[in-house]
């Protein structure tokens, strides 16, 4: 074989490895199996890993009356339909009692969760054996279960949770602790739950004793299972372990923040995960706004879902959340639910798991200097900022731009002397190589058209010298 044939052989097999590096995320990948459950936290107290040391990242889809309001082969049908899209957290009550829902709540299929109305101390069992059977599908499908024992509700309408019911006369603060231990009892060898206190309401006052009696009836016999909370979408309590009241409860600091605009002066969104991350516990973005969702506003719109799940992500936080839905058809009620596997927001969260997935996502620590991005990344605190993160191991680097414009990187902090980048439309899911450039120099970079775009850049061994003929 001649030299020119031979150089030509080289060049065609390193513009091949290159291709291959940036094909679709996961292309040509061997999916991974499903997660060992049970999950724990990691040595450094920042992700959930499984029993085989593998980091898993939250990926919740907000399923509030998955138990109560299906019949269970359309239980299992929502989370194989789920699943195929990328979730594998699933946010659930264990009892709902909201009138909106599908499936007659409290009951399911007629069947009530307690005896009397509302004497807690009165669980019915046929009502916690399809229960069990769900959450036991759940974890041969391999979803965790971000489980809510009671969910209080909004306080101001009693149409929603249980925190009416639980100051019923039938009802007490020691019925309450008796419910608690009989889930701690019943599901402490369930290894697929994380426990979720609250529901949208903070448990204060009246309702403090009974959320705190259910907390630590099922903490006497449940040693093993993590805790979070979702408490009131306003600025002290957006964070699990923003209410005081139940802050020695929570192992891992879940974000509930229905519109950025309840964050105040932590707003945007981003602001408030760097800030949180910097205390040290594992964040997530537990419950974030509803797609197409009622009262519409522009945090229920898919473009400011993408940026608050993106930022998030390159914020610090290990998980992020989505709940689909069209107008008058919001997913979690559970009256017409296939129709919403397919919509706009469904897609992009989907291209957003497949991205996460091609990067160390575990490993990334959010940037908020101007060494790597010295042109265009805008002002900290404004909505045009770029989020971005470096890799502890300096294997990558990970941007998102709000808006498309030109921007000037100078990646030195990668290691070695070469990276490979590309942008990821977040939109399509489509890419765009970039190609092979130099950690020594500045570069100045655009998206190919408008809109949000991700530069993803990673460490790449040098280029093949070519050699004279």
């Amino acid at each position: 074989m001649n030299v020119v044939c031979r150089l030509w052989i080289r060049s065609v097999v390193t513009a091949f490895g290159i291709l291959l590096s940036f094909g679709p995320a996961g292309a040509g990948q061997t999916r991974p199996a499903g997660a060992a459950f049970p999950l724990k936290l990691s040595p450094n107290g920042r992700w959930l890993m499984d029993g085989r040391g593998r980091p898993f990242l939250i990926r919740e889809i907000s399923a509030w009356g998955l138990i109560q309001a299906l019949p269970e082969p359309e239980e299992i049908a929502f989370m194989d339909s789920v699943k195929a899209k990328g979730f594998n957290t699933l946010l659930v009550s264990l009892i709902s009692y909201d009138t909106r829902f599908a499936g007659g709540p409290p009951d399911w299929q007629g069947i009530a969760p307690f005896r009397i109305h509302w004497d807690f101390s009165t669980y019915n069992p046929l009502y916690f054996d399809h229960a069990d059977r769900v959450l036991r599908l759940a974890e041969a499908k391999g979803f965790l279960v971000l489980l809510v024992p009671c969910y209080l509700g909004y306080k101001g309408d009693r149409n929603q949770g249980w925190w009416d019911e639980l100051l019923d006369p039938h009802n007490n603060p020691v019925k309450s602790l008796l419910y608690g231990r009989f889930l701690g009892n019943r599901y402490k060898d369930f290894p697929n739950i994380l426990w979720v206190a609250g529901g949208d309401n903070s448990g204060k006052d009246s309702l403090y004793l009974h959320m705190a009696n259910i907390i630590e009836g099922i903490r006497e016999f449940d040693k093993s299972h993590l805790w979070t909370g979702h408490f009131e979408s306003a600025p002290a309590t957006v964070w699990s372990t923003g209410n005081p009241l139940y802050s020695r409860y929570m192992d891992i600091d879940g974000l509930y923040d229905f519109t950025e605009s309840s964050l105040g002066k932590d707003q945007p969104q981003y602001r408030a995960e760097i800030n949180q991350y910097r205390k040290g516990k594992m964040i997530f973005q537990l419950d974030q706004s509803y797609e197409q969702d009622i009262p519409h506003t522009a945090d229920n719109e898919d473009s400011t879902i993408r940026r608050k799940n993106y930022e998030g992500l390159l914020c610090g936080c290990a998980g992020t959340s989505f709940c689909p839905g069209q107008p008058a058809n919001p997913e979690y009620v559970f009256k017409d639910w296939r129709p919403l596997m397919n919509t706009v927001g469904m897609r992009e969260a989907t291209h957003c798991f497949r991205l996460m997935a091609s990067i160390p996502w575990y490993l990334l620590v959010p940037d908020t200097g101007n060494k790597a991005i010295i042109r265009g990344k805008c002002i900290y605190g404004s909505r045009d900022y770029i989020c971005s993160a470096m890799a502890s191991d300096r294997s990558c680097y990970i941007a998102y731009l709000p808006r498309a414009r030109s921007i000037t990187v100078h990646l030195s902090g990668i290691r070695g002397k070469w990276f490979r980048a590309r942008w990821y439309d977040p939109r399509s899911g489509r890419e765009m190589i970039i190609g092979l450039l130099s950690t020594a120099l500045p570069h100045v970079l655009a998206p190919p058209s408008r809109g949000d775009w991700i530069l993803v850049a990673a460490a790449a061994a040098p280029p093949i010298p070519h050699k004279g003929i």
